[in-house]
């Protein structure tokens, strides 16, 4: 034996209580799939824009960008995408301490904050 239970509507539409429950159900999926879509969006954009790269260049190196030029007087470091202070030196400090040439690399550079395709001059 099935019950069917009526709703009086605001507007004097009468609904079954299947009806009210399959609508609030819709909603809920709808509320909760555009929050999923929302963070998914969200979340794309922020692995994509690592330092103002497109998600599909080389984070390591561009494959037909040249990692060093050197100069008649000086070497001279090309920086990369994904190049800080630290992973250069682990690169050039060769014999050296590597803490004291990541300090001469500063030092000789005016600070910290490089940018791509900045010229570094290499102790």
């Amino acid at each position: 034996m099935a019950i069917a239970v009526v709703v009086q509507g605001q507007f004097g539409e009468s609904r079954s209580a299947s009806q009210i429950y399959a609508r609030r159900r819709l909603m809920v999926f709808l509320v909760l799939t555009a929050i999923v879509l929302v963070l998914l969006v969200g979340t794309g954009r922020v692995v994509a824009n690592r330092g103002g790269a497109p998600a599909s260049a080389s984070m390591i190196r561009p494959a037909n960008a040249p990692a060093v030029a050197t100069s008649a007087a000086t070497n001279i470091y090309v920086v990369q995408a994904g190049d800080t202070m630290w992973s250069i030196g682990q690169r050039f400090h060769g014999h050296r301490s590597l803490a004291n040439y990541v300090d001469e690399l500063i030092a000789d550079n005016g600070g910290t904050e490089i940018q791509v395709s900045q010229p570094l001059t290499l102790p």
